[in-house]
């Protein structure tokens, strides 16, 4: 009886062991480069096999085909003077603004909606583009229907000359109306003093001057606007009118080959992680 209650007291005065779970290996990025080192055939298979995967899903698309009009700008030095290269790159990015403005692209939509060659919006982004070229302006508008290409295209590159006529003789009414307010203030400023004439006006007194530059001043404000940033000084010219591509756009070929590519290998990848490769050694 002692020695039971002797032996209990001395388990019970024993350090109580704790007790954990087993630790899993921790990640360790080298393994995983070392494994894709013994397996880079595996990586250059599944990558090429991507490669031809995404060849095939191109050819079953139906093709894009591209028309194209220029716009060729200059600036006419003898009328502006002499101006900087970043002046002279203002005034053409600002005419290039002008083409693509909303109200020409809004006309676009509309007749491309109207002739049921666009769907949604989303398709409208992806259909018209315009690209600068040096002093050129290249309107391009990819369809997969041809004859859409070609005829939005045309119509846009109409749309876009009529606004640049619109805007040009807008700026070349504000500058004559410029000179116009010129020749006011100098009347203004020379009426007769003490009853002597010294200038020949149009108007009898100068309550008619201060007013006729109200006017004129407003009107320069809407010349201005209607403008649109154009001067006098720009000149344009259809080079070349819109013209459909011989071959259909290549471009989206090199994404879907790239897509496949990074597909194989992000696959191959994944299934080196997961040691795939030496399961199926094994087994076999």
């Amino acid at each position: 009886m002692v020695f039971h209650i002797i032996k209990n007291r001395l388990e019970l005065s024993q350090p109580i062991r704790s007790f954990s779970p087993p630790m899993t290996p921790s990640y360790n990025p080298l393994d995983d480069l070392n494994a894709a080192l013994r397996y880079w055939w595996l990586i250059v298979l599944l990558m090429t096999a991507g490669v031809i995967l995404g060849w095939l899903f191109f050819q079953i698309q139906p093709p894009l085909y591209e028309a194209r009009a220029e716009i060729a700008l200059n600036v006419d030095l003898s009328r502006t003077g002499t101006l900087s290269d970043k002046n002279q790159d203002i005034l053409i990015n600002t005419t290039g603004r002008l083409m693509a403005s909303e109200p020409i692209m809004d006309d676009l939509r509309q007749q491309a909606m109207q002739a049921g060659w666009l769907v949604s919006d989303d398709n409208f982004q992806r259909t018209f583009f315009i690209e600068r070229k040096a002093e050129s302006y290249i309107l391009r508008v990819q369809h997969r229907n041809p004859q859409a290409a070609l005829a939005l295209a045309d119509h846009w590159s109409d749309l876009a000359l009529r606004a640049l006529e619109t805007a040009f003789l807008s700026a070349l009414q504000a500058d004559q109306l410029e000179r116009y307010l010129d020749g006011l203030t100098t009347c203004l400023q020379q009426q007769p003093i003490s009853g002597v004439e010294n200038v020949v006006c149009p108007f009898q007194n100068s309550q008619q001057i201060q007013a006729e530059i109200t006017r004129t001043g407003e009107r320069i404000l809407t010349a201005r606007a209607n403008a649109r940033g154009l001067i006098p000084g720009m000149r344009f010219t259809l080079t070349r009118p819109a013209v459909l591509l011989p071959e259909p756009v290549q471009f989206q070929r090199s994404n879907y080959l790239l897509a496949g590519a990074l597909i194989g290998l992000i696959g191959a990848l994944a299934a080196i992680h997961l040691r795939l490769p030496e399961r199926l050694f094994k087994r076999g």
